[in-house]
């Protein structure tokens, strides 16, 4: 409770920041009065991420500026009141979720009939229930949860998920991605780890639906943001899988190799890249916020995987290990003010025997500094320049 209040004191102390744009301390702060906010904080002080045990063990945001700098995660800011938080719809910059989200084995339906739409809803453990905190280290906070799911043909899934988050300092970074960087540029990383342990008495099934760890960031769209994943040699457009609205080549475009999806929050369309095309390692560059993030994921020669298709399908398990959803209307037309963009990914499907377990990381990497510095990044990790993220 003492670091709690310490916590609240020192965002107290920035909401006087007469910044129009919230800062990280600002946008945590009705937050933190009213739950639990765990910070971690990087040696030199400027990387935080702040971490919520009551809120889905969420990440609500990072930055690399200190308590005044930039905010990187979205927030619902309807979701948060002065005295009322709304769990089930506050955002977050990371999260973990359970696919498949489409087929008839999906955990986002329920039981309702037809398997459509207008019948999604997201499963209360998996939208407004508490991780209990198990650990908190220095950089590294432990979290647990036993949870319950019935998918859409009313198969019963009962298992035990351990979620480790752990801020990252330069070294680890440099180590992870196998790169360099100069010294001058702001950043912040961080890895969430998930594990997941069958706690029921029988064997999941393909033919019955199996479950994925899904890892998911909710980020704020703007006009200059373009997410680039450079695809597997010889891949086609083709082969991406792409939902809901229909998208043209001011949005989706495959240049030499590697795809191009815009993510301005205006428009809703999602993408999913099948893991046999898919890299280790994606971006996304945010021009006009002055930040290339970086995702890296574990990835596995699996064949079995969730998709994001509203059906009951043949192929249930055709699916992706990269989704990238851009939010906008629900009619599928074009908005004028931006809302979030989500940056995922997946892990494989396993027949998965009683007391074993499946696991999962997802790392973020956020840059940010002068232009030169974040392209030699760019060039290095996904082999283009930042000029050619245009669309």
């Amino acid at each position: 409770m003492k670091f709690l209040r310490l916590f609240i004191f020192s965002l107290v102390l920035c909401s006087c920041n007469t910044s129009k744009k919230e800062t990280y301390g600002q946008s945590i702060q009705p937050i933190a009065k009213q739950t639990k906010v765990i910070e971690l904080i990087s040696d030199n002080g400027k990387g935080r991420i702040a971490i919520a045990p009551e809120i889905q063990g969420k990440i609500l945001t990072s930055t690399y500026g200190g308590l005044n700098g930039k905010s990187n995660g979205w927030l619902n800011k309807d979701a948060i009141q002065e005295d009322r938080l709304d769990f089930e719809n506050i955002g977050g910059e990371d999260r973990v979720w359970f696919g498949p989200l489409g087929s008839q084995f999906s955990f986002y339906f329920q039981q309702v009939k037809p398997l459509d739409e207008k019948n999604w809803k997201v499963p209360a453990s998996l939208s407004s229930e508490p991780y209990k905190l198990t650990q908190f280290i220095g950089k590294r906070v432990l979290m647990s949860k036993e949870i319950e799911l019935v998918n859409f043909i009313g198969t019963k899934f009962n298992f035990k998920v351990l979620r480790k988050i752990t801020l990252l300092e330069k070294q680890f970074i440099e180590e992870d991605l196998n790169i360099t960087f100069d010294e001058s540029l702001d950043y912040v990383a961080y890895e969430s780890l998930h594990s997941i342990r069958n706690i029921g008495k029988e064997q999941w099934k393909k033919e019955h639906g199996l479950v994925s760890i899904w890892s998911a960031g909710m980020f704020e769209g703007s006009d200059e943001s373009v997410v680039a994943i450079p695809l597997k040699e010889n891949a086609s457009l083709d082969q991406v899988r792409k939902y809901l609205g229909p998208l043209d080549d001011s949005r989706l475009r495959l240049k030499n190799n590697t795809l191009l999806f815009k993510v301005d929050g205006k428009y809703r369309s999602k993408i999913g890249i099948p893991n046999d095309i898919a890299p280790e390692i994606y971006g996304c560059y945010s021009k006009d916020n002055n930040r290339l993030t970086i995702v890296q994921y574990r990835k596995v020669n699996e064949d079995l995987y969730s998709n994001s298709e509203v059906s009951e399908q043949e192929n249930p398990y055709e699916g992706e290990v990269i989704p990238i959803y851009n939010d906008g209307k629900m009619d599928y037309s074009n908005s004028t003010t931006s809302s979030f963009f989500e940056l995922e990914s997946t892990s494989a499907m396993v027949e998965l025997l009683p007391k074993r377990y499946i696991g999962h990381y997802h790392r973020v990497y956020h840059f940010s500094g002068k232009e030169n510095l974040l392209n030699e990044i760019s060039k290095e990790l996904l082999g283009i320049e930042l000029r050619n993220f245009a669309l």
